[in-house]
Order: structure tokens, then sequence, then C-alpha cells
């Protein structure tokens, strides 16, 4: 067992939390958590694990699963492709694997929405394959323990420590490694004010040595978020409101109000306008309620809101795998995010959480 793995496991045994996923665990379990962790924190995580396992327990039930249905569960939490591609995943385990995750990074990487860090964490998690998940905790202690002073965001960085962490993996144990350098990274190698009196790894560490592990690891000065700037119209007959499901970007297959560019105050009526009647409908009148600023990561919303109530809209609408006129209680049901249930709750009326 190497240096680290040795003062490291013995940390992790005392100090591990008590997570949803780590009680009776098994492969899907692993592979739920995993998809749900990515760029989420796990007190974020935890509740949504929770009624994610107890609505989908098992593989086939999730494969059976619609993408709305799976999508609605994970309102609120972000990166909808990822619920998507999760039971995808879930689907090409059961047509091609049996119903049995593969155990091998290489079999991982082959299911939709799986990459390297996905692949190795459970692989090793999972089945204990000598594999290393290098994610922003892992990279975080391994480029303080080494003081690596170049950027870590530049991808020959990020291979020369995935490399450092492979070459670290003891031969038992792997997933308990895995985790227990994450964990390390998450509760006392943190990215400001490391608490290095209580790190099993102080003695080795360059970066503490060098009085540097507050300025480190580097990155490349990041790009502001653009500004995005929308007009949205929250289209209602008074008891229902048309959503649109949207087709891509960060959350593409989750359904919202519909929206168009901003092209300043002076158009926004008729912008909103225009949605509705290329609905085909009615406009009776339209109504601004206000703004909603929302920061994704690698942008910046605001949405001016109009309510745009309609005359006589259709009875019975075409059905539309991409439009419906539903009620704003009965959109919860849907895959809604955050930013949508924003514009909703201005526009019409408070949504359930």
């Amino acid at each position: 067992m190497t240096a680290i793995a040795r003062p490291l496991l013995r940390w992790y045994d005392r100090a591990k939390r008590d997570l949803p996923w780590r009680r009776d665990p098994s492969p899907y379990k692993t592979l739920v958590s995993e998809f749900m962790l990515q760029q989420t924190v796990v007190a974020t995580v935890e509740p949504y694990f929770g009624r994610f396992i107890a609505r989908f327990p098992d593989l086939a039930s999730l494969a059976a699963a619609g993408d709305d249905e799976v999508t609605a569960l994970w309102s609120g939490l972000g990166y909808y492709a990822r619920a998507r591609n999760l039971r995808r995943a879930a689907a090409a385990v059961v047509a091609d694997h049996g119903g049995a995750i593969p155990a091998t990074e290489t079999g991982l990487r082959a299911l939709p929405g799986i990459g390297p860090y996905t692949a190795a964490a459970v692989a090793a998690i999972a089945f204990d394959a000598r594999a290393f998940a290098l994610d922003g905790n892992t990279m975080r202690v391994l480029a303080r323990l080494g003081a690596e002073r170049r950027p870590v965001d530049r991808p020959a960085t990020r291979a020369a420590l995935h490399a450092r962490g492979l070459a670290e993996v003891p031969r038992r144990r792997a997933g308990d490694f895995n985790q227990a350098l994450m964990e390390l990274g998450a509760l006392v190698c943190t990215p400001r004010n490391p608490d290095c009196a209580a790190c099993p790894l102080a003695a080795g560490c360059r970066a503490r040595a060098e009085g540097q592990a507050d300025q480190l690891p580097r990155k490349r000065p990041r790009a502001a978020r653009p500004v995005v700037r929308i007009v949205c119209a929250c289209i209602t007959d008074g008891a229902r409101v048309l959503v649109i499901r949207r087709g891509r970007g960060l959350l593409a297959g989750t359904w919202a109000l519909p929206e168009a560019i901003d092209r300043g105050a002076r158009l926004r009526p008729a912008i909103a306008r225009g949605l509705a009647e290329a609905a085909g409908v009615r406009v009776a009148g339209v109504a601004y309620r206000g703004a909603v600023r929302h920061v994704f990561t690698h942008r910046d919303v605001t949405a001016e809101l109009f309510r745009v109530d309609v005359d006589r809209p259709p009875r019975r609408p075409p059905a539309s795998d991409d439009r419906r006129w539903v009620s704003p209680h009965a959109l919860v049901a849907l895959g809604v995010s955050t930013f949508a249930r924003k514009t909703v709750n201005l526009g019409f009326g408070r949504l359930e959480k």
C-alpha cells in the first residue's frame, strides 16, 4: 500500500460521512449518485437521491421510465442532460448487458453520458477496479501535495495529476481510496482555508511546507459570463399556461415558458404578443410582471416577464411532444428547472415545491 493510501484510508475509516449511497451500497446506487454528483455538492444531492431511489429502486424501473418522469424528479438539480443520459444508460445496460452494469472503465465509457470521471468512479467504488477518478476535490488535494503550480484546467496538468493519482491507488480498497481522497478534499483540503492541522497527509504536503496551500491549485483566468436578456411570455387562459419543451442547451428536455431574445424595452410587449400569436391563440391582453434573473454556470440570464391573457384558447390543441397547455400545479409533474419555476411564479402564481 502506498505512503498516501495508508494514512488516508485510516482517516477515512474514522471520518467518512454517512451518505445514503454508502448505506447498503450497490453498483446501481453508485451509478445514480455519481451522475447526480457531477458538478453538484453532496448536500444538494442527498434529498434528490432518496426520492429518486424510492421511485426507481433498480435499473429495470429506471430503464422503463420516460424522460419526463425522470426529469421531473431531477427538477431543481440542474444539468438536466444528466437525467436523460442516466435513464438511457440504464436502458442500455438492460438491453445490452442483461441488466448488469459493466465493471470496467472501458465498458462504462460505452454507456450514454458516461465520461472518464464517472467511468473511473463507478469502476473503482462499485467494483473495486484499480481506477482513479479525477474531480475537483481529488485534483485539489494532489495539486497541493505536489505543489503543482501549472494551471489545473489545462489538459496536460490534469493528465499529470491523473497519472499521479492512479499510481497511488492501492491494489485493495481502490474504491475506498477514491472516496477517501474525495472526502478529504470536501471536508479538510477545502478550496479556501484548508484545515491542514487535521489533514492525514500534511506531513508530505509540499504546498503546506512552502506556505502555499491557500494559493494552490491555480487556474487560468475565467472569462466573464455572457449576459443574456430575453422576453418570456406566460401565455394563459386563467387556468392553464402554455409550456414548450426546450430542444437544446443546458436545460434541454425541460419544460418552460415560451421566450425570445430581448430587443429593447419598446419592443418587449410586441415580442410577448408575438409568442402567443405564434401559438395560434387570440391575445386579450399583455401585462408586464417584472424581471427574473438567474445565474447559470456559463451565462447570466435576465428574463423580462409578461403575462399574456388569451381569448378562447384551443380546447383540444393538437397533440405535440414539445408544446402543452397545463395547469401551473400540474407543471410540477413535468421536468421544470428552477429558472422556469421562477418565471411561472412571477407570471401566474406560486408553484408547489
